[in-house]
């Protein structure tokens, strides 16, 4: 099967067929509660970037929310084969994953296999002059529940976040905490860099563990960058050097203006550059590697 350009295939529960005629049922819990967890994989040449990683991160979030055992390789085959179907060679995968369908009841239902969801559609890179030029983004209050760190797919203060982005015309926003702490953005990572030195949150409960913020912060130390894991306050914001973000879909991208004002030269940094191009040079380099079911085999989840 080949779809056209713009098409969504889409895997309900090993089920293969277009995404616009997929049902899940109106009980499903991920539906009425928000109860799951997803991943996006971006395919570039047939590639699935980082999907080891993926699988790691994924196989946490399952673990946090006490999901219904899943079998990950079988998961891992379906979302291959529904790849091998769509024909895209540069693709966005998403991957759901429910709590299963019940009677709505807020605690868990007992003995309900989980719903899964294979979303695969056609991906072209379109932030490559964003991440050459800058972009802008807004601050914004950050809404988001207490365990931002599994990646739930309950993201309402996210898209609150995002669409007060948008309507200023930036392309994501940076969250702020009540007691003026920096988080994140609303669906991507966050660095700075302060005198000379990359800043980004440390991993706790109040951020997602990005997989190419875990790729650029081991680039940052092969580089010799310094680079510490803590967090920005508001006010230190404004006088950052370098602004960036990370994530599945814009990779590095430098930010270059902050509630419309200019940050640092208004240009990307010398810093945001180099690690830029380094991950570009990762990408290359892991889209040359054999894709890789031996972490899923060996249980190295």
């Amino acid at each position: 099967m080949s779809i056209p350009t713009g098409k969504i295939l889409a895997c309900v529960n090993g089920v293969i067929g277009p995404a616009e005629s997929a049902t899940v049922s109106v009980l499903d819990r991920g539906h009425i509660f928000g109860d799951g967890i997803y991943e996006v994989v971006r395919v570039d040449k047939g590639r699935l970037h980082g999907i080891d990683r993926h699988w790691r991160r994924l196989d946490r979030s399952l673990r946090a929310l006490q999901m219904p055992s899943l079998d990950l390789n079988l998961l891992r085959s379906q979302v291959d084969a529904t790849l091998a179907a769509s024909g895209h060679c540069d693709a966005m995968v998403y991957l759901q994953v429910t709590r299963g369908t019940a009677a709505r009841a807020h605690a868990f239902p007992t003995d309900t296999p989980a719903n899964t969801l294979i979303l695969v559609q056609h991906f072209p890179d379109d932030k490559a002059a964003l991440r050459e030029k800058g972009a802008g983004v807004i601050t914004h209050p950050d809404l988001r529940w207490a365990r931002c760190d599994i990646k739930s797919i309950n993201l309402l203060g996210s898209v609150l976040a995002a669409e007060a982005a948008k309507r200023a015309g930036c392309v994501e926003a940076v969250l702020i905490r009540e007691d003026g702490t920096v988080t994140e953005c609303a669906h991507s990572s966050l660095f700075a860099v302060v005198d000379g030195v990359l800043r980004t949150h440390p991993l706790d409960n109040r951020i997602l563990p990005g997989i190419t913020r875990e790729i650029v912060l081991e680039i940052a130390a092969d580089l010799g960058i310094p680079c510490r894991q803590k967090a920005l306050r508001s006010d230190e914001l404004r006088g950052v050097e370098e602004l960036f973000l990370t994530s599945t879909t814009s990779k590095v991208l430098p930010l270059v203006t902050l509630d419309g004002k200019p940050v640092g030269s208004g240009n990307p940094g010398p810093v945001t550059g180099k690690l830029r191009d380094a991950f570009e040079a990762w990408e290359k380099a892991d889209a040359q590697r054999t894709p890789s079911a031996a972490a899923l085999n060996a249980g190295e989840l």
